[in-house]
């Protein structure tokens, strides 16, 4: 069970020694998915992020770091995924090293490239998103994997995202997903590292 970590669209204090720590302890992914962020402005963030960690880390935006910095991967937002010139600057990049985000398995079904791995949200009710409320039959998920092996003859792995925490980790388990991304369960925690290792022990 892959545990993804995405950055959270506020500033925490001393994000980013956190985000060391967490490394540290265990985390294997980390999306940094900064909203507004400028170029200039990703780049000095994962500077402060210890060097042997970079391959670890996906970016969401500024996607030329990819290779200046020796990063894990990119990840597209639905605009993202739809736009010619956005393909284009990330041509050179394998696909396995990209992700998306879908929001019913209608698109995951309907998706024709071979990604490394896809989130699908909400799976439950957000913690960092007021209203933001499930709205993915988790049972499915064994049997659109196999419609797509089926098609297509691969599937990317399949994430489970929004409002997990130790409880949801083990029921996207038991309901066949291949990991779940983290955000509020773990970033609104008092302690935000015990609260990520807590998740990690339960999977």
């Amino acid at each position: 069970m892959h545990l993804i970590l995405i950055t959270p669209d506020t500033k925490v204090n001393n994000e980013l020694q956190i985000i060391n720590s967490l490394f540290a302890n265990g985390l294997q992914r980390l999306h940094v998915r900064k909203p507004g962020f400028s170029y200039e402005e990703y780049k000095a963030y994962i500077s402060n992020i210890d060097a042997q960690y970079y391959k670890h880390i996906v970016v969401c935006g500024a996607f030329e770091l990819y290779i200046e910095m020796g990063l894990g991967g990119v990840h597209l937002n639905s605009h993202m995924r739809n736009d010619d010139t956005v393909w284009a600057r990330i041509k050179h990049i394998p696909l396995a090293h990209i992700s998306t985000s879908f929001h019913s398995w209608q698109e995951v079904r309907d998706n024709e490239r071979p990604y490394g791995y896809v989130f699908i949200s909400p799976v439950f009710d957000s913690i960092s998103k007021a209203g933001y409320k499930a709205a993915i039959d988790l049972q499915q998920c064994a049997a659109v994997r196999q419609g797509v092996i089926a098609k297509d003859g691969y599937c990317p792995q399949i994430m489970g995202l929004g409002g997990v925490g130790v409880p949801q980790v083990n029921v996207l388990q038991e309901c066949g997903f291949d990991g779940a991304g983290l955000l509020g369960s773990v970033w609104r925690a008092e302690d935000v590292v015990g609260a990520f290792v807590e998740i990690l022990r339960s999977v």
